[in-house]
């Protein structure tokens, strides 16, 4: 049998002399690797909707929307409004939270008018009777470099005078 070349010694090349344990290192580095698809694919980072609501006597308010998310997904929000009196202007107001780093593709049905009140975005939409329901849909996308967690709290106005609010938060993953 030949002499190992020069420079490499059979102890440490072939017989693996002092590494050991090195493919156990490789296998849980792999394993670690391998657990985020895998909690992606359980949910754990994000998207299933969730629903929040608060209850007034004059009105109730409930959000179904995602609490987690990742960067980069298209989610949709849901608002639902309903009416347990009179409300002559009904304004669903959003805290900036919302609007932060996110961009809008839709809002079904458009309000009639919306602007800012204090960094929060008010959509009006017309007069309430009692029992009637105001449904709106949002569709938005989160932005590739947003990342953290923020309040989502949603408040619904007559006009100047706050009837009820939900208070949310999300959590967005790279």
């Amino acid at each position: 049998m030949a002499d190992a070349p020069e420079g490499v010694v059979l102890e440490r090349s072939r017989d693996l002399a002092g590494r050991r344990h090195h493919p156990y290192y490789r296998r849980l580095l792999l394993c670690a690797i391998a657990v985020l698809p895998v909690l992606a694919l359980l949910g754990v980072f994000g998207q299933k909707p969730s629903t929040s609501s608060a209850d007034t006597r004059a009105a109730s308010l409930s959000i179904t929307a995602p609490t987690r998310l990742r960067s980069g997904l298209i989610f949709q929000v849901k608002v639902r409004v309903m009416a347990h009196r009179q409300i002559k202007k009904p304004e669903i107001v959003f805290d900036e939270g919302w609007w932060e780093s996110m961009s809008v593709n839709s809002i079904e049905p458009e309000p009639t008018e919306s602007s800012s009140k204090n960094g929060r975005v008010v959509l009006s939409y017309g007069k309430l009777e009692p029992g009637e329901s105001l449904t709106s849909w949002i569709y938005f996308q989160v932005n590739p470099t947003n990342v953290g967690k923020r309040r989502e709290d949603v408040q619904l106005d007559d006009g100047e005078t706050p009837l009820v609010s939900v208070h949310r938060s999300l959590t967005i993953f790279p």
